[in-house]
């Protein structure tokens, strides 16, 4: 039993020596701890661009907007591996994606579109915006009426074409349903957009949410749901279509190598969703872009 005790603390142990051995990464592995325990956070880390790969396609993103990295809540009995397991990931992705000439290869990415500075648990959090280096993510920030959100679905995937499925056991969402009907093909042709399955959502088969897939270009495609009706009144053919498009623009002028949004801009204005509402905040599609 002493044994078994002191065997469990030194690989503890280890796996600490592991994390603060990331030279120059051990004060963001503090801030990820702090943050899985509801401590301030790290803003200059959430404002980190993160060099990334997808099918051999470069991609720059702001730490904040990869939903698997973030800070999350924990359900588990062990909280405290929770926060060092996390802590271990957040310092490996930011040693190994901060590189441009290096970026850090996944076959499947997540990505969160959302308001990044507006935290209801922390009013601080706007300091990041200021320091987001790409354009669109700074237009959404501090902004829930920004166009780019009004266009672009809120979560999706990046995912590598030639190397992902969306069947079960496959653990990642969205997932195809497994008595749905047959999978479609995924598409063949840059820019086409399919609604491959029904979707799985918690274990059960929806008959009106479907996993959407556009090729962007190579095997660089992006998966994402999309449903029948909503406030927008659209079917959901409709939106995978037009979100599709939406897509393949941010793909290709935001977050690749070099960022155009004054183009992306325009495109996100002729894509946004039916009946989407201006606010506070709105600026005008008439109108140039902020900077």
């Amino acid at each position: 039993m002493i044994f078994s005790q002191v065997s469990r603390k030194s690989q503890r142990l280890r796996l600490r020596i592991a994390v603060f051995g990331l030279v120059g990464y051990s004060c963001l592995v503090l801030s990820a701890c702090q943050q899985a325990n509801d401590a301030p956070r790290n803003y200059k880390l959430l404002a980190t661009d993160v060099h990334v790969s997808v099918a051999d396609h470069q991609l720059i993103l702001p730490f904040i907007a990869l939903p698997d990295y973030g800070a999350q809540q924990s359900f588990s009995l062990n909280r405290e591996q929770d926060a060092t397991n996390r802590a271990y990931a957040i310092a490996e992705l930011m040693h190994d994606a901060s590189n441009p000439a290096k970026p850090k290869s996944f076959d499947r990415l997540s990505v969160k579109i959302g308001t990044y500075g507006w935290n209801d648990g922390d009013m601080q959090q706007r300091k990041i915006c200021s320091m987001l280096t790409r354009e669109w993510a700074r237009s959404v920030c501090d902004n829930p009426w920004a166009v780019v959100q009004q266009s672009l679905p809120n979560w999706f995937e990046l995912v590598d074409l030639s190397r992902v499925r969306f069947v079960s056991p496959e653990p990642r969402v969205p997932r195809c349903a497994r008595n749905g009907a047959p999978l479609r093909p995924f598409p063949t042709r840059p820019g086409e957009t399919v609604l491959l399955c029904e979707q799985e959502i918690y274990g059960r088969h929806s008959y009106q949410s479907f996993v959407a897939v556009v090729r962007i270009h190579g095997n660089l495609g992006v998966a994402w749901s999309v449903s029948d009706g909503g406030e927008s009144g659209e079917s959901a053919e409709a939106r995978g279509a037009r979100e599709g498009k939406a897509v393949i623009e941010f793909v290709r002028l935001g977050i690749g190598e070099d960022e155009d949004f004054p183009k992306f801009y325009k495109s996100a204005c002729e894509l946004r969703a039916p009946k989407s509402m201006p606010g506070l905040h709105h600026l005008d599609c008439g109108d140039a872009p902020r900077r």
